[in-house]
């Protein structure tokens, strides 16, 4: 059962992932109800969060420090059609707020990038420390103190890693387009709570003290303040503040009140927005009808807990969370590449000849915010069934040397042996060899941990290899 204080909350706290997740699968995901609370303070005190709450913003800001932006371009309406498309292929069953949501790519990156950086870097610190006799015992105490919760019980390697990086890289390069261009023209859940600050009753009040300098127009991060310098559009003003404390005649203040002459419209074209629903439902059609290779669709594992494939899709964030957490026990977990499909990238899928799905773990399901993967008891956990293991007898060295090696067998969890041997005979170029210990897999008992795979001692593709035949998925 999930708590408020979970590690996946800032995602749970997101009211789009909850709407589009919601009507990708036709059913309220309660577990998104913290984003309520973001909703309440928007109708309260409009669009704060993107000021104040939002890590894409505060990034954003601290990088305007560094590097200069650029002169300010760009529609802010794009971004209302940005959210319209998402939501329309959530109505056909197309979940599509990864690509968009900030907090989303924010977490992803988390995840992918900067925890094996960092993890990286403590190795690397660590690593150099073990090498002086005067810093090796207390290196050697900090490294126990920190292995199994912060640094990984294995070396920790991330796949889809430059993609991530130069995903959340363009963000910041768009920044040359004016400041905080994301936010102002294609952040989706910017426009979520665009539309329901436009509502609220607090916000800029300039008096008539104003000399019409312009200071505060130039300076708005968000291009919110219109011409005239007295209106605001209540939908962009994140209420940083900067322009009262900028006024030099300290015209501008913050209270609550209703605007005079109301609050501004929504002014999106028919024809852009005819031409948002046209395009989303041409992506979901190619979305939807895109062939999966069949090389490697056999050999898309799943984590245990995870529900039906569809419904997985329509769930699933791509946040992450289940392959940082998994990093810490068996590594298996790792985003999935376009080999498996557009519609499959950024999802969790084992990579079993880099590590194993540990037999006590149930990590994923405890940090996966939407439910696509289900939270297991440990008993559960270890009768859960994610594959299948069988036997390339062509590179397996029992079968193609005629030597034994029983390396599978010895790694493998289940308390009966998935593994088993029988004694036979296997045919040489210098003739038939007798009294070798032949490998098979048992079915009936085989979960598909992958641990045979990933202890395999055959140089390159294992011998034994894990596919999804016989998984079980929750519904």
């Amino acid at each position: 059962m999930q708590t408020l204080f979970s590690p996946d909350l800032l995602l749970r706290l997101d009211p789009l992932a909850g709407f589009a997740v919601s009507l990708a699968v036709r059913t309220i995901v309660a577990a998104f109800w913290p984003g309520l609370i973001v909703l309440g303070l928007t109708i309260a005190l409009g669009r704060s969060f993107c000021g104040w709450a939002c890590p894409m913003g505060t990034c954003l800001d601290g990088w305007d420090r560094i590097i200069p932006h650029g002169k300010r371009r760009g529609d802010h309406r794009w971004k209302f059609l940005l959210l319209f498309a998402i939501l329309i292929l959530a109505l056909f069953s197309i979940q599509a707020v990864w690509i968009l949501d900030p907090l989303i790519i924010f977490m992803r990156t988390l995840a992918v990038v900067v925890f094996p950086l960092i993890v990286w870097g403590l190795d690397s610190a660590f690593g150099a420390a073990f090498g002086w006799w005067l810093t090796e015992g207390p290196a050697l105490a900090v490294t126990d103190l920190l292995q199994g919760w912060l640094l990984p019980a294995t070396r920790l390697q991330s796949a889809l890693l430059f993609t991530t990086i130069l995903f959340f890289a363009g963000i910041f390069i768009l920044e040359r387009f004016g400041r905080r261009y994301w936010c102002r023209v294609l952040c989706p859940l910017g426009a979520l709570l665009g539309l329901i600050s436009r509502f609220s009753p607090f916000g800029r009040r300039v008096s008539a003290e104003c000399t019409s300098c312009t200071v505060c127009a130039e300076d708005c991060r968000m291009e919110a303040i219109e011409n005239d310098n007295s209106r605001t559009r209540r939908g962009e003003c994140i209420l940083c503040l900067e322009c009262s404390g900028i006024c030099p005649v300290n015209a501008t203040t913050y209270r609550w009140h209703q605007q005079q002459g109301g609050q501004e419209a929504l002014d999106l074209s028919r024809r852009s927005t005819l031409g948002t629903i046209g395009a989303a439902l041409v992506i979901g059609g190619v979305w939807r009808t895109g062939l999966q290779a069949k090389t490697t669709r056999g050999y898309l594992i799943r984590p245990p807990g995870s529900v039906i494939e569809d419904r997985f899709l329509d769930l699933c964030l791509r946040c992450g969370e289940c392959v940082k957490a998994c990093s810490s026990t068996g590594r298996c977990l790792q985003p999935a590449d376009i080999s498996h499909g557009w519609e499959r990238i950024w999802t969790p899928g084992a990579r079993m000849r880099e590590g194993y799905c540990q037999y006590t773990c149930t990590l994923c399901g405890k940090v996966c915010p939407s439910g696509a993967i289900q939270p297991l008891s440990e008993e559960a956990k270890k009768q859960t069934v994610i594959g299948l293991a069988y036997i390339d007898r062509s590179r397996c060295i029992p079968w193609e040397r005629g030597e034994d090696c029983i390396v599978c067998e010895e790694h493998c969890p289940v308390p009966r042996k998935a593994v088993i041997f029988r004694l036979g005979s296997v045919e040489l170029p210098q003739g038939a060899k007798t009294g070798v210990k032949l490998p098979y897999v048992d079915r009936n008992l085989c979960i598909g941990c992958g641990i045979c795979e990933t202890k395999c001692p055959i140089s390159g593709e294992a011998a034994i290899r894990i596919t999804n035949e016989g998984e079980q998925r929750a519904i």
